[in-house]
């Protein structure tokens, strides 16, 4: 990726380029995923929301994460008929904007708090978790300094050190929420897009240092962080506190076997898997659906990555391609962490399952980034026909040379004769 195209300014002539088909596969994964997020959110929620409301309203959260849904269709649409590099061109707005929205997590009557975290502003009557905003910004701004860097990414202040004074103030908005799984997620997805944009291995090994350094000092620090860890090396030696998640999802796991036990069917509904239709929803498809649910799950976000870097190996520009590729990574590496937590590969994060999970804000700022995907794909179209028409005109040449070789051949075979019928004359 380091030697996609050189960046250019680009004209509003320039932007106006015919659009390609769009990537039905990457779309169709996208639809499965969120229609099994809206199934997932009812089933996982239903009982809680009968319960707890006055009026018995089992619907409460499926409205919303279908109104999310119909929200990011909106969103998406939108987004994939605005030509990407525009966010190029307002990178610092866009930063200076996301930065403002993480600080009014500190600032009381607009800052709401959730479970002891204050991750959720409240605005014009619209809850919103400006983290989520922030990991798109994130990846628009790396894309769009790593093309301007160019080949000065293998200096470390250039790759290295600017790029962690830009991000240090986010990291500590998060971390006083505090939000530790953004965290980790933004941090992993940085060190990606500097690997990939020509930062040299050393300075990637002094990242890692540096990253494994905060999070020894952020879970030391916080009794219910190392508690998250030692109830990951055995959860069932305290099942009923610190090991309860992990242990129920085990539960659920193992109830469903290979093939499940049948949606709606599922002991998980019932209460004893807290934020089953969040955190852990995925804990209820693979109790429902079983290993056969879970498989297909983990195959749709499999193809999700595979069609993200395919758009982005084949992206017109530089920006395209790291913007492709970043958007890409976000997506993938949220959802494998919270696979890996689900089934017990990690710790338990406050991480939800993109797509999946319960969230209006998330669902739509993640169909809003795949609209961001699609644009990218359908302006690779132009790219995509000069490679035809280059392969094509290489055949032709081809063919031209193979004509005239054998042109050559039948003139030599004729001189060969002309002369031994001189010599036998």
């Amino acid at each position: 990726m380091s030697e996609a195209h050189e960046p250019t300014l680009n004209t509003p002539e320039e932007l106006t380029v015919e659009r390609g088909p769009i990537d039905v596969v990457l779309l169709f994964v996208v639809a499965c995923l969120v229609s099994i997020g809206v199934l997932a959110v009812y089933n996982g929620s239903a009982l809680k929301s009968y319960f707890l409301s006055d009026a018995g309203d089992d619907l409460f959260y499926f409205r919303k994460q279908a109104q999310g849904a119909l929200g990011g269709l909106v969103a998406m649409m939108i987004a994939s008929r605005i030509d990407y590099r525009v966010y190029q061109r307002r990178i610092l707005l866009l930063v200076g904007g996301s930065l403002v929205l993480l600080s009014l997590t500190r600032v009381p009557g607009i800052a709401t708090t959730v479970n002891g975290a204050t991750r959720w502003i409240r605005l014009a009557g619209v809850t919103f978790q400006p983290a989520e905003l922030v990991k798109l910004v994130a990846v628009a701004f790396l894309a769009a300094s790593i093309t301007k860097k160019g080949h000065a990414m293998t200096k470390f202040f250039e790759s290295f050190f600017a790029h962690g004074l830009v991000f240090l103030p986010f990291i500590a908005l998060l971390m006083a929420q505090p939000d530790f799984g953004s965290s980790i997620v933004i941090c992993t997805m940085v060190g990606l897009m500097l690997f990939v944009g020509g930062s040299r291995v050393s300075y990637m090994f002094a990242f890692a240092a540096s990253g494994g350094l905060l999070a020894y000092a952020a879970i030391s620090t916080r009794s219910y962080r190392m508690e998250r860890i030692t109830a990951w090396l055995d959860p069932w030696a305290d099942a009923q506190d610190t090991g309860y998640h992990l242990v129920n999802s085990f539960v659920a796991l193992a109830r469903g076997g290979l093939t499940g036990t049948g949606f709606g069917e599922g002991g998980g509904r019932l209460g004893y898997i807290p934020e089953l239709y969040n955190d852990f929803v995925a804990a209820s498809v693979g109790e429902e659906f079983g290993l056969v649910g879970m498989a297909v799950l983990a195959t749709l976000y499999i193809i999700f990555v595979w069609r993200g870097l395919v758009i982005s190996r084949e992206a017109r520009d530089t920006f395209g391609a790291y913007l492709a590729f970043g958007l890409t990574m976000l997506i993938g590496i949220q959802a494998g962490i919270n696979l890996c937590v689900v089934t017990g590969v990690l710790p338990t994060k406050g991480l939800t399952l993109p797509f999946v999970s319960y969230g209006r804000s998330s669902l739509v700022l993640l169909l809003f980034a795949v609209g961001v995907l699609l644009n990218i794909g359908q302006n690779n179209d132009d790219l995509h026909a000069e490679r035809v028409a280059a392969d094509a005109e290489a055949e032709r040449q081809a063919a031209l040379r193979e004509k005239d070789e054998r042109a050559n051949a039948r003139r030599r075979e004729r001189a060969i004769r002309q002369l031994e019928e001189r010599e036998h004359g």
